[in-house]
């Protein structure tokens, strides 16, 4: 699902791409606290609803360090009545951190759910992770 502009058939030596290594490095240093918000990554969206793919592209707005409740993502897609289908879309989610789903949560700030390996440890790992490394607005 993730497209890239250099992407090009891996030879069948089992070298990596080289913006895979570097996406690579990207997603290591976000770990360790390097702020990234990934935009830059090309997603093809092509295989989601128009609905799904306004989901998508709004999560992607959402600023490290930051996070919206799923009515307000609604409300960015232009369907504020549908908080509840943009948490099934953020719950099948399968580029957590290039679309970064972690930072949607219920209204009141309630996590809500995480897809992701290790579920609500995780998504609390990451928005504390953000927080502490969210550049000053």
């Amino acid at each position: 699902m993730v497209n890239h502009a250099e992407t090009a058939p891996a030879a069948d030596t089992g070298d990596t791409p080289s913006w895979l290594d570097r996406l690579a490095d990207r997603l290591q240093a976000y770990a360790e606290g390097q702020p990234d918000d990934f935009r830059d990554v090309a997603v093809d969206l092509d295989c989601f609803t128009r609905f799904q793919q306004r989901v998508l592209r709004a999560c992607r707005t959402i600023p490290y360090g930051q996070t919206v409740c799923y009515a307000d993502l609604a409300a960015r897609c232009g369907s504020p009545a549908a908080a509840r289908a943009v948490g099934n879309v953020m719950s099948n989610n399968r580029l957590p951190l290039i679309v970064p789903c972690h930072r949607v949560v219920g209204s009141a700030g309630r996590l809500g759910g995480f897809s992701a390996p290790g579920g609500l440890a995780m998504k609390r790992r990451l928005l504390r992770l953000e927080a502490a490394h969210a550049p000053c607005a």
